[in-house]
């Protein structure tokens, strides 16, 4: 199990930046997470993203992240660190939606986590939003080694999200992923339920003269 949480600003309504384009589409954001072991009796591991992501058009977007966390081995925890680099294109067709991510991962401790060791990622994405309540999202993630570029691993979900409200929703999706280094394979069944809360700021009403 899983539990994640993210809380993301706008640096412009944080500080005394109200001008400029620059600042109006770059946010800060903070994610810690927690995940339990597969019988959810023990914590395996926690961590927390401290990000910077930049809107720069409406198909292009960047990040910069550092995550610190500890891993459990056997009875103690070890530190886990790691700078991320990444460049989004998103291009809208009708109800769909092509995403392409590219992320290099700078990994400061040794792991064989595909999340903490030091890898380019390349994922694709296709998403669509056709339906009133539902969306449908099928994905592919290539994992390379940072200087030869050998494929290590790869990863494919497929994802049906299903919004209650304004605030919440559920979803089930179903992941294989393959280590290409001893061709071992997992099948995944995922469920997940997420909340969200948006506070947006009031839109002053002009004077009447």
């Amino acid at each position: 199990m899983w539990n994640a949480f993210s809380f993301s600003a706008d640096i412009n309504d944080l500080t005394p930046w109200k001008d400029g384009e620059f600042f109006k589409t770059t946010a800060i954001r903070f994610s810690p997470e927690f995940r339990f072991n597969e019988n959810i009796s023990q914590l395996s591991g926690y961590f927390a993203d401290f990000g910077i992501d930049k809107k720069w058009s409406k198909y292009i977007s960047t990040t910069a992240e550092y995550r610190l966390g500890a891993k459990r081995d056997n009875e103690f925890f070890s530190a886990r660190k790691r700078w991320s680099l990444g460049l989004q294109l998103v291009l809208p067709v009708k109800e769909f939606k092509i995403t392409s991510t590219t992320r290099y991962q700078i990994a400061q401790v040794g792991s064989t986590d595909l999340d903490l060791n030091s890898t380019w990622r390349q994922k694709v994405s296709l998403e669509y939003s056709g339906w009133k309540n539902y969306g449908l999202q099928l994905s592919h993630e290539q994992f390379f080694l940072p200087i030869t570029l050998e494929n290590t691993n790869w990863r494919s979900q497929l994802t049906l999200k299903y919004k209650l409200d304004k605030s919440n929703a559920i979803s089930l999706g179903y992941l294989v992923q393959r280590d290409l280094s001893n061709a071992d394979m997992d099948f995944i069944i995922l469920t997940g339920y997420k909340w969200e809360f948006n506070k947006k700021k009031e839109k002053s009403t002009p004077a009447v003269p």
